[in-house]
């Protein structure tokens, strides 16, 4: 093991060194190489599901080549010290990042409960107040309508069946689907000149 890390930290000062494209390309790779298994165990220890691991080895192996191009290797401070301290920040921001992303969706389930429910009132509250503004239109179409044609128009608002509203008035029948008609034509009329 000591000798796959000395291996590996010499990969590191190869790396920096090296100022052949080509050359660098092959370090890093040995580097991916010997840091994805031992990456890929240390997140699952943390706890990060299998899904994020690779995103997360991903960005590391991204901070590891960004920061390698500036590590100060003449410190006697072993890049694996640095790459541990970017795996626990990595760890700590994936964490961090769950957290707001479980408490926003938190926030908006609760958020739309809420506008649901005040939707629902809202909505019953405009559906009575249009009833009440239709119902005052008929009401007031009424007015320009024959007594007869009145009497049989509010008993139909009421429910009525044109036999129980002819019983009711001592008519016949017939009489009573001609001011049916009547009154449908007389209101419609009304209601197009003054509301439409």
């Amino acid at each position: 093991m000591t000798q796959n890390l000395k291996q590996l930290e010499q990969a590191f000062i190869n790396f920096q060194q090296s100022r052949n494209r080509r050359e660098q390309e092959q370090l890093f790779t040995f580097i991916v190489s010997q840091l994805h298994s031992s990456l890929s165990i240390k997140f699952k220890q943390m706890g990060v599901s299998a899904s994020d691991i690779e995103d997360l080895i991903q960005e590391l192996f991204i901070r590891t080549y960004l920061s390698l191009q500036t590590f100060d290797f003449t410190l006697n401070i072993p890049f694996e010290h640095y790459l541990n301290c970017m795996v626990r920040s990595l760890r700590n921001d994936f964490w961090r990042k769950r957290y707001a992303e479980a408490n926003r969706n938190e926030s908006l389930i609760n958020e739309y409960v809420v506008r649901y429910k005040w939707n629902k009132s809202s909505n019953q509250t405009e559906a009575y107040c249009l009833t009440q503004a239709q119902s005052e239109q008929i009401r007031e179409s009424l007015l320009y309508l024959s007594d007869l044609e009145r009497s049989v128009a509010q008993l139909m608002l009421s429910d009525y069946s044109p036999t129980e509203i002819a019983r009711k008035l001592n008519i016949k029948d017939k009489v009573v689907y001609n001011s049916i008609q009547r009154c449908k034509m007389k209101m419609r009329k009304y209601l197009n000149q003054h509301y439409c």
